[in-house]
């Protein structure tokens, strides 16, 4: 069994490599690069990223923070829409993917940067408490 640090740093690694991935598949067709197989490569990128949310628990009392979790995890469930897509490219408009993956894109940073926010308000929060 992995420690508490070990779990949060094996997950983040995941959650690089999902992220790595998705972009990567996703900027490789503007550059003129096609290949089959990347579509399957950014379908492993967001079964990945799925993967990682779906085992990552937030144990504290903030509520925002929990809903920045539960946001984060159908960010993950939108990459799975989008390689859908991407992959059944005969379901309606062939660019349809794209939306879902922005739509993901947008919700991960958003949460990245009032994650950020929140856990720079609580440290400064627990340093008034000691003093």
């Amino acid at each position: 069994m992995l420690s508490d640090k070990g779990k949060e740093k094996a997950q983040y690694i995941m959650l690089s490599v999902a992220m790595l991935l998705l972009v990567g598949t996703a900027i490789l067709p503007l550059l003129n690069i096609y290949w089959e197989g990347l579509k399957w490569i950014f379908a492993f990128g967001a079964v990945l990223a799925l993967a990682e949310r779906l085992t990552e628990r937030y144990r504290g009392d903030n509520l925002r923070v929990r809903r920045l979790y539960t946001m984060g995890k159908v960010s993950a469930v939108l990459y799975c829409v989008s390689a859908y897509l991407l992959i059944n490219s005969s379901t309606g408009n062939p660019s349809d993917w794209l939306a879902f993956l922005m739509a993901g894109a947008v919700m991960q940073i958003y949460c990245m940067y009032v994650y950020d926010y929140e856990k720079k308000k609580e440290d400064k929060k627990n340093d008034n408490k000691q003093h």
